[in-house]
């Protein structure tokens, strides 16, 4: 248990890639502060509850602590890092995992409201950055930490396909490419103090959301989507090698990583 007396904060924890990472990290010793929207079964239309997950963390051991965090807006993604700072007084692992999907995350350019733009970009890139700005202090004091931000491949490669028709709006993959641009430009500033700052490509992963979407949405093929654990399995590897900072700053792609390296 490498982590053993750790703690790790994971956005986006109540099912899906979120999920996977969380009980992945309590496998390996540490507690686990889970943030989501979604609080109790049935609390949305697609599976899972980051109560759901807290008892999947206590199953193997693990302290869980589980907070509502509707992440678009900017007072409660720092109430919810004071309130694991409050509980166990550090955060050593920061995994910004959650992004937002809106009813317009297939739409076209014009059909998008300005509502979504604004909700997207709080919780796709400014959630993140509150959260960095209240835990680094702490990491920078103790000269250790990790942060995680999980991105994609349309920061870079558009796919062929239209939104709706098998790709995503223009917003999301906006977004990613600021949140990617961020993390490039953090790790320059807390090298120095031991603290690792790596991107995380999940690929294509089939989690709850995206099996209950694609039976709405004829454009999506999900025969070549992989397990949510493939990326999962790249975090909880990243979080106890031997020398994390070898990885700041790179991008890590989760199915080609966990094929070399056996994970």
């Amino acid at each position: 248990m490498k982590l053993k007396g750790q703690v790790a904060l994971v956005t986006g924890a109540s099912r899906g890639i979120g999920k996977r990472i969380a009980i992945q990290l309590a496998e390996e010793g540490a507690d686990i502060v889970l943030a989501a929207r979604t609080l109790q079964p049935g609390g949305a239309p697609y599976p899972g509850s980051i109560e759901e997950t807290a008892a999947e963390v206590r199953k193997r051991g693990a302290q869980a602590l589980a907070l509502g965090c509707d992440l678009t807006v900017a007072e409660q993604t720092e109430r919810m890092c004071r309130a694991a700072l409050e509980r166990f007084g550090r955060v050593d692992i920061l995994v910004n995992n959650a992004h937002h999907r809106s009813d317009q995350h297939y739409s076209m350019f014009l059909e998008i409201r300005p509502d979504t733009w604004q909700a997207t970009w709080a919780a796709n890139v400014l959630s993140p950055v509150i959260a960095c700005r209240t835990l680094l202090p702490q990491m920078i004091e103790r000269r250790r930490g990790m942060i995680i931000c999980l991105t994609s491949s349309v920061v870079s490669t558009e796919s062929p396909n239209l939104p709706g028709k098998g790709a995503v709006n223009v917003v999301y993959s906006t977004t990613k490419a600021a949140l990617h641009r961020f993390a490039q430009g953090l790790v320059k500033e807390v090298r120095e103090y031991n603290i690792a700052v790596i991107l995380v490509d999940p690929g294509f992963a089939l989690t709850e959301r995206i099996e209950v979407e694609s039976r709405g949405l004829g454009g999506i093929d999900t025969s070549r989507a992989q397990s949510p654990d493939v990326p999962a399995k790249v975090v909880r590897y990243l979080c106890t090698c031997p020398n994390p900072m070898f990885f700041t700053g790179k991008t890590i792609y989760s199915g080609p990583f966990v094929e070399e390296h056996n994970l």
